[in-house]
């Protein structure tokens, strides 16, 4: 059986939805209905974390469960600029560094990881140096591409699904422009599932 470790923040913890409305358990039930008794999905995302964060808890949660896929869904809080300064939680420079070294870490016990893109938003936050939140995250959304394509790292491209599927944000989200609703829970799922079937099909 392979081990699938959705690791992330708040939109992998995927609060305030019925549990079994979460993405990550969305995802099982697709892996079962593909492939019967293959994959085991585990939740790794904690509320309000970054990779700094996720990579002190990499010990507990992910190390134990490798070799497997580990699916890196991290950005959202890196980029945060909190409104008494004018710095990100995690400069783009440690996010590169993190992303890379958690990336390793993985590698060494025998585990594939998959970065996701995230997904497209419109959050209302108003950023501590006087942008918006999207002008802020914008360049943690490239990093993350600029990571896949320099260390040869899968990565499933959310706003590029999104795109071609036409998802509408006024579903897909909750009124805070970020977290997703259970519609949009469900459609995360299925968007991952897409990239992983991919992954793992590029990988036979």
């Amino acid at each position: 059986m392979t081990n699938i470790i959705c690791f992330g923040d708040s939109i992998t913890q995927a609060s305030g939805v019925p549990d079994a409305a979460r993405w990550p358990v969305v995802l099982q039930n697709l892996l079962d209905n593909w492939r019967p008794g293959e994959f085991a999905v585990y939740s790794r995302g904690v509320g309000g974390h970054t990779c700094v964060q996720g990579f002190d808890r990499m010990h507990g949660d992910i190390l134990p469960l490798l070799p497997g896929i580990v699916l890196l869904e991290f950005g959202y809080n890196d980029a945060v600029i909190y409104e008494f300064t004018r710095e990100p939680r995690v400069s783009l420079a440690e996010f590169h560094g993190k992303m890379t070294e958690i990336m390793r870490v993985i590698a060494t016990r025998g585990g594939q990881s998959v970065l996701i893109v995230n997904h497209t938003e419109r959050s209302v936050l108003q950023q501590g140096d006087g942008r918006s939140y999207s002008e802020g995250y914008a360049p943690y959304d490239a990093a993350i591409r600029e990571l896949s394509a320099k260390l040869n790292v899968p990565a499933i491209d959310l706003p590029a699904m999104m795109r071609d599927r036409g998802v509408n944000l006024d579903d897909f989200v909750t009124p805070d422009g970020i977290h997703l609703s259970v519609a949009g829970n469900r459609t995360y799922a299925e968007m991952v599932f897409d990239g992983l079937q991919v992954c793992l099909q590029a990988h036979v």
